[in-house]
């Protein structure tokens, strides 16, 4: 079920399919976000949980018992209640289930709000633990962005800036499999400007671990307009958009976890970045998304 929101002029539709904001316009009717065109790639801006990227082997323990989450977990195929609502804002509901134990045996509530502030949105995560014992899990973002904006510019006309210099290399994972840390691309190393072309993006994802910048800036490189994303809290960022396909897009994506890697252990709460919070416990990260127009950033 798709829901409208809006603040003065501005717009968003929110998903029930997943919890997702699927489209943010501004007061012009300008798009931020992917369309999910099924040309390029039929996802929009899923929600990673309980797992990020892959298992190694595709298996893990949890409770001593053999479990396989599917690539970046559920909750991107689940279906949301709506637990609140209002003109601007919309709180999404994901508990535990028959369907979800099958994957995952904790129990568990997952909130997820969308709420439009001005001149952009707020997106929230609330996991709330409702078992007898501690539940452990990872959540992460995956926010699709038009780029380019506009029908008269390209995708190689936009950058990232990050606040602070990337002073650690990044990772390329090379497909779906468990990797390693070694394999690394030196050319983000020390810099804080990623200029955006589709070369750099042909094995998949650039990961930045361990990120010491957590607010990054997505625009074009003369016109001054895209968008500021704030993601603290998260220890890693990844890029991504789809391999060599061209497409008009880019996901920035704050992971509180890691895909499989080769040295990962098979036990479920010992994977990297794991959160484990005790019974009647929560655990709020989140990210906000600003629109940068002509010279005006936010």
């Amino acid at each position: 079920m798709l829901i409208e929101l809006k603040l003065n002029e501005f717009t968003a539709i929110a998903d029930t399919f997943g919890g997702e904001l699927i489209s943010y316009k501004d007061e012009s009717g300008l798009e931020y976000l992917w369309n999910g065109d099924e040309k390029y790639w039929v996802g929009r801006s899923p929600h990673l949980f309980p797992i990020i990227g892959a298992l190694k082997d595709n298996t893990t323990i949890i409770d001593g018992q053999k479990f396989s989450i599917n690539k970046h977990g559920f909750a991107r195929n689940s279906d949301f209640l709506v637990a609140e609502k209002g003109s601007n804002f919309i709180l999404f509901l994901l508990r535990s289930n028959d369907d979800t134990r099958k994957f995952y045996p904790y129990e568990f509530e997952l909130y997820i709000k969308h709420e439009l502030i001005e001149y952009g949105f707020k997106t929230s995560y609330c996991i709330k633990n409702i078992d007898d014992k501690p539940i452990s899990f990872c959540i992460g973002g995956h926010v699709g962005f038009k780029v380019p904006l506009n029908n008269d510019e390209s995708f190689d006309e936009y950058s990232i800036l990050f606040d602070k210099r990337i002073t650690n290399e990044a990772m390329i994972p090379p497909n779906d499999e468990a990797f390693s840390k070694e394999e690394s691309i030196p050319y983000i190393n020390n810099t804080n400007v990623l200029p955006l072309n589709y070369e750099i993006f042909d094995i998949g994802a650039i990961i930045l671990d361990k990120i010491q910048s957590h607010s990054v800036v997505l625009k074009h490189n003369k016109r001054n307009h895209g968008v500021r994303f704030c993601f603290e809290g998260f220890p890693v960022l990844a890029l991504w958009t789809f391999p060599k396909k061209r497409a008009p897009f880019i996901c920035l994506e704050p992971w509180h976890g890691l895909p499989a890697m080769t040295d990962d252990s098979k036990y479920f709460e010992e994977k990297p970045y794991m959160i484990t919070i005790d019974q009647n416990k929560q655990c709020n990260l989140g990210y906000t998304v600003n629109i940068i127009k002509f010279n005006r950033i936010i």
